[in-house]
């Protein structure tokens, strides 16, 4: 499931935009604090979060030896939280500056890497195309949370959703909900609308994706790509997507998509 080298400047060039829209909607704020729904932080303090990990993660892509957690969710939950304590700004117009600024060096320095090249990152190494995707989608992630608390329109669209797919792949596996899926076996065909189809196949607490079935496919997803990556987050319950057929299913087993959102812990 690589990518092309175009398709890897055009994932570049996608996480400097998405910067751009994160950094336009807090640069005009006078007040960062208005709390994110379904999260316990501000804006101000994911526009921190950005901030901080955007600069950590150029440096590590410049190959300082940095950590970050311990790879877990706890572990990342831990570091989040002494990192928003030590890392204290919160002004908009500063915050939008150091994340443009920091995707700028980042993708800099991805263009100037082989493409067989890798990095070490917050989830350990990674190839620097599935970095890059990281990058986009962490912005992603926290940019439509904060888009969503200021009752601005999305900032996400299909091309992002797709380009974040490698980073998808990589993630999903290692952040399957083990309890979720522990006696769980399916298999899955996701039809991202205007994008790729691929695999998850779930085997008793483990899950694999892949370009090519593994077993006989159960259940087949239709996705929007920006409704997938929505729910998939868990921004939004899967409900409102349905009644809208941007989810659609069908196939031997099709209520096994009623399942489907509930096996992945978004780190």
């Amino acid at each position: 499931m690589s990518q092309t080298v175009s398709g890897r400047r055009q994932t570049q060039e996608l996480a400097k935009v998405m910067a751009g829209r994160v950094g336009n909607l807090i640069r005009p704020l006078q007040d960062t604090g208005t709390m994110v729904p379904k999260t316990e932080w501000t804006v101000g303090e994911h526009a921190a979060h950005l901030a901080y990990l955007k600069e950590l993660m150029a440096r590590m892509l410049a190959g300082e030896p940095l950590t970050y957690g311990d790879g877990t969710r706890e572990g990342f939950a831990r570091q989040n939280m002494e990192t928003l304590i030590g890392f204290t700004e919160r002004n908009g117009a500063v915050l939008a500056d150091r994340i443009e600024s920091a995707v700028e060096a980042f993708c800099q320095k991805a263009a100037a890497l082989p493409a067989s090249a890798s990095a070490n990152s917050p989830l350990g190494p990674m190839p620097v195309e599935t970095f890059t995707a990281y990058v986009l989608t962490h912005l992603m992630m926290h940019g439509e949370a904060i888009a969503r608390a200021l009752k601005k329109p999305s900032i996400l669209d299909r091309p992002s959703v797709i380009g974040a797919l490698p980073f998808v792949y990589f993630v999903f596996e290692r952040f399957v909900d083990r309890d979720s899926v522990k006696n769980f076996t399916a298999a899955y065909a996701l039809h991202l609308r205007g994008g790729p189809k691929f695999y998850v196949t779930f085997d008793q607490g483990n899950a694999r994706i892949t370009d090519t079935p593994v077993r006989r496919v159960d259940c087949h997803l239709s996705a929007d790509p920006v409704a997938f990556f929505m729910v998939g987050i868990r921004l939004i319950e899967q409900w409102g997507p349905i009644a809208k057929l941007k989810l659609t299913t069908w196939g031997p087993k099709p209520w096994l998509a009623f399942r489907f959102a509930g096996t992945f812990l978004p780190p």
